[in-house]
């Protein structure tokens, strides 16, 4: 019983990649942080993910080839259940997004190569903005 306690206050966050061993990486660095995670390889899987698991925070990679991470936020912008979910996108170092959604702010990506340290205080910067927001 406690371990269904536990689960519902603990955070749960969504990595979307196509990349494996992405997946693994991040995934090994926000459960040490004690974080609740699921993963997706594509946009169908991710969507069934987000349905099912409703994640506070949605971390995924901007460069797939397979992936189209701007038609996901677009899909989920339309869904009121789902539109308030945060994104943190994974760019590769060498450019800029190429076109920028209006949710993707200054804060709101991660470039490759990233430490631990990066990526654990940009999950926590996100998910304590969704929580000021849910407040004020």
């Amino acid at each position: 019983m406690s371990g269904m306690m536990e689960r519902k206050t603990q955070k749960t966050i969504l990595v979307v990649d196509e990349d494996l061993l992405s997946i693994v990486n991040i995934s090994q660095t926000l459960l040490r942080g004690g974080y609740v995670i699921s993963h997706a390889t594509d946009n169908e899987t991710a969507l069934k993910a987000i349905k099912v698991e409703k994640p506070d925070l949605i971390i995924c990679n901007l460069d797939g080839r397979n992936l189209d991470a701007y038609r996901l936020v677009s899909i989920l912008q339309q869904a009121r259940a789902f539109r308030t979910i945060p994104f943190l996108f994974v760019v590769e170092s060498q450019r800029e997004p190429a076109q920028a959604p209006e949710i993707l702010g200054p804060k709101q990506y991660l470039k490759k190569p990233f430490t631990r340290e990066q990526l654990a205080s940009a999950v926590r910067e996100h998910l304590n903005q969704k929580q000021e927001r849910m407040v004020g």
